[in-house]
């Protein structure tokens, strides 16, 4: 967790859990934060705050969640790619915002995890692209995106106990995709892992060079608008939702989606484009 400098609270229409004392001061937060480009069905958010490391301050979580929810039932909207301006991805919360009240603690924990959740019920793949340092609240986001791909040189920590504040919520996301030597070594020494090992410890889907990111998030991105959105929403939301099921009921839940996902008109399109030996001609329904 890196020092920051914002302390402006704002709040934007999807603000949810925060008191009416910080709800008094409240107006939306503003849209220059993120930036937001469409193209081909891709919407690429980038955190837009250099000046304060991209900071996680409530400003910036409800714009965030705002370009994330935006027509997100549009059948046009097929992946997200969440990415940052400058060397730090996102250095975390604002410790200036959050070090003397209680109540905006509360508030801007509450506004991440909620932003978090939205990533993951999200109807299309969301894809986090990492080009520079995640650390803390930042690595906490970045991780909870549906894959990641990452520079080999890129770094990803929770370094927060060295200014006395554990990362125990960066601490939930990071223990579910790594091994506990791994995650419990990120947590308790705040050394950061290079993009490489973080790869290796099943942190992030790839980790590229440099030059080649760009080229990595676009077959990507490819691949996923090849696929019928309806499919994708449909196994997505399984996916998320099996994760908290034993085995056993994850299988029966799983059979009863597979019955589901064949009523689906796509999957009989894909099918009989099989069968024909031609392109699939996806209506995403």
């Amino acid at each position: 967790m890196l020092r920051i400098l914002n302390n402006s609270v704002k709040i934007s229409k999807y603000a949810t859990g925060c008191v009416p004392q910080v709800l008094r001061f409240a107006s939306n937060a503003s849209s220059d934060l993120v930036l937001v480009r469409e193209q081909n069905g891709v919407r690429e958010i980038t955190l837009n705050h250099p000046k304060t490391l991209n900071s996680l301050s409530l400003d910036m979580l409800c714009a965030l969640q705002d370009a994330l929810l935006k027509d997100k039932d549009s059948v046009d909207l097929r992946c997200v790619v969440l990415t940052a301006q400058g060397k730090i991805w996102s250095a975390g919360h604002n410790l200036k915002e959050l070090h003397n009240d209680p109540k905006i603690q509360a508030c801007v924990f509450q506004k991440l995890t909620d932003v978090i959740n939205d990533i993951q019920r999200l109807p299309v793949p969301v894809l986090g692209k990492v080009n520079g340092y995640a650390a803390a609240a930042g690595c906490q986001l970045v991780v909870s995106c549906d894959m990641v791909v990452c520079t080999k040189n890129s770094k990803f920590s929770t370094p927060g106990a060295g200014v006395g504040v554990f990362c125990s919520t960066p601490g939930v996301a990071v223990a579910r995709i790594m091994s506990r030597p791994k995650s419990a070594y990120m947590l308790m020494t705040g050394l950061p892992v290079t993009g490489e090992e973080a790869y290796v410890s099943g942190m992030v889907t790839k980790a590229v060079p440099a030059e080649e990111l760009d080229k990595e998030i676009e077959e990507i991105t490819n691949a996923i608008k090849a696929k019928s959105r309806a499919v994708i929403s449909l196994g997505k939301e399984f996916y998320y939702k099996q994760l908290a099921m034993s085995q056993a009921e994850a299988f029966s839940a799983g059979q009863e989606k597979m019955c589901e996902n064949f009523q689906l008109g796509d999957t009989k399109e894909g099918i009989a484009s099989f069968f024909e030996k031609r392109p699939p001609n996806w209506k995403h329904n």
